[in-house]
């Protein structure tokens, strides 16, 4: 009979400490902390996603840039016959541009890691 008792009281405890953690994982969940396994899972599919976003929207910056900056530029001042002109905008125009491209790449496993708050 104590033994009865015994498994009977375990088998209480256990249900009751899973129903607690269960009930946190739950509210945890629904307040957006991802400490459960459908926030872990979701998290781990998420990333990849939004870094391959962030880096696509870099390139389409660094190519605007380049256009803009660079090749448009140039092109201005050559047909303008300002040749200095031309040779010194495309070398501030590539660097600024350069300097831009790093930043935002640097930036990418940041913004990916970041959750959405919707």
């Amino acid at each position: 009979m104590k033994k009865f008792s015994v498994l009977f009281l375990m088998g209480v405890f256990s249900l009751s400490m899973a129903s607690a953690s269960f009930a946190e994982d739950k509210t945890t969940a629904s307040e957006g902390a991802g400490n459960s396994l459908t926030g872990f899972l979701r998290n781990l599919f998420h990333y990849p996603v939004k870094a391959t976003q962030e880096t696509g929207s870099m390139t389409a910056n660094t190519l605007n840039n380049t256009g803009e900056k660079v090749l448009s530029k140039t092109g201005e001042n050559l047909s303008q016959g300002k040749v200095g002109e031309a040779v010194i905008q495309s070398v501030v125009g590539t660097a600024e541009t350069t300097g831009q491209t790093v930043k935002e790449t640097v930036e990418i496993p940041v913004k990916a890691a970041e959750e959405d708050k919707n």
